[in-house]
């Protein structure tokens, strides 16, 4: 299985235990939905997933965040984003505590600070019959199960923060895609090697998660290499580290391997992909 088509698997597999959780009322933790994901992506691409975890981590509203990284076969070109994960709160239809205090502001700086984009990643799941009015994946048809894991830019939600009610599904969901459009979609750079991993989620966040962003956004460039902690963890294993930043739950490392499609998939006309198989 490609990595892109595992990263859909999961939006559909995290939509049908939310649907499960809410049928028999009961409330998920993002914590579990985020531990079963990166278990689930670790089993299927054992080659290409490397994590690791922090001891450190501070508890209460704020939150956790994790450092996704994105590389090459010949880890010699790197692009990095910082996500914090949100769920859906059944009873509310809302993300509680997206906006809570100043935490969208510090995960805007403390992504800032190491080169990276800041992104929220929303776990949802809403009865079929609500027509919420999704984005059109240019990649797969559109599906509501692939919004089970989503993404949207952390500066789209600080801009809306002053809105009564931003942090309801309603108000966020025309913002956010699925998470799988970061490892799927085609690369829209010139650059030589455009078709690889880094430069397909450097170019799906510059030219669609921002492209109606503000200019004074600060886009990082492809780094030939990785930062310190990031090596360290490629140079030790696959083990618990400490870390400085008390935000940081772990990391995430994804290495595309030779055989993946490193032009992404595209929609060949009346030709769709078929959704994942049921879990």
């Amino acid at each position: 299985m490609s990595l892109c088509q595992t990263y859909r698997d999961l939006s559909f597999q995290t939509w049908r235990l939310m649907e499960k959780a809410r049928s028999v009322s009961h409330q998920p933790l993002e914590e579990t939905i985020t531990d079963n994901n990166i278990i689930e992506l670790k089993l299927r691409q054992s080659h290409e997933v490397i994590t690791t975890t922090y001891n450190k981590v501070q508890e209460g509203k704020i939150g956790a965040d994790w450092q996704w990284w994105f590389t090459n076969s010949k880890k010699n070109i790197w692009f990095g984003v910082r996500v914090q994960a949100k769920i859906l709160k059944f009873k509310t239809n809302r993300f509680e505590v997206l906006n809570y205090k100043n935490q969208t502001d510090v995960l805007i700086k403390s992504a800032q600070k190491d080169g990276l984009i800041p992104l929220y990643c929303f776990y949802s799941q809403w009865p079929l019959s609500k027509n919420y009015p999704t984005k059109n994946c240019l990649t797969f048809p559109n599906a509501p199960e692939s919004y089970g894991c989503s993404i949207i830019d952390a500066y789209t939600i600080k801009k809306n923060k002053k809105t009564k009610k931003s942090n309801t599904l309603a108000s966020v969901i025309s913002d956010v895609f699925p998470w799988s459009c970061l490892v799927c979609c085609q690369s829209t750079t010139s650059r030589s090697n455009a078709n690889s991993l880094p430069d397909r989620v450097k170019s799906f966040v510059q030219n669609v998660l921002l492209r109606n962003s503000s200019d004074d956004i600060l886009i990082p460039k492809i780094t030939k290499e990785p930062p310190r902690h990031i090596k360290s963890i490629l140079d030790k294993g696959n083990e618990n580290h400490e870390n400085d930043d008390p935000n940081l739950a772990g990391v995430i490392v994804i290495i595309e391997s030779d055989d993946q499609n490193k032009g992404g998939i595209i929609l060949k006309q009346g030709k769709l992909p078929s959704p994942p198989s049921s879990v």
